[in-house]
C-alpha cells in the first residue's frame, strides 16, 4: 500500500519502509530504521506541531463587519 505524505510517495517494501520524491531522491529504511524514525518523530511531535501552527494558523481573522448577523432579528425579544 502506498501513501503521499507532501511531496514524498511513502510504501512498504520486502526490505522496509522506501520514501520516494518525484525528482528521482529516494530513502530506503531497514524495519529498525524505520521503527527509530517514528520514535524520533514521537519524541518531536509536540514540537512539530507547534511548528505547524506558527507556520501555517488554522484560523484567519474574521472581519465581523462584514458577516451578516442572521440572528439579529431574535435579540431583543423576549420570550
Amino acid at each position: 500500500m502506498d501513501a503521499i505524505i507532501g511531496r514524498y510517495k511513502v510504501c512498504m517494501e520486502e526490505t522496509g519502509l522506501v520514501l520516494k520524491h518525484p525528482t528521482g531522491l529516494s530513502f530506503q529504511f531497514l524495519p529498525d530504521e524505520a521503527l527509530e524514525l517514528g520514535n524520533f518523530i514521537n519524541l518531536y511531535r509536540k514540537s512539530l506541531a507547534e511548528m505547524q501552527c506558527n507556520t501555517q494558523p488554522q484560523h484567519k481573522e474574521i472581519n465581523t463587519e462584514a458577516v451578516h448577523d442572521h440572528n439579529s432579528r431574535w435579540r431583543g425579544k423576549e420570550s
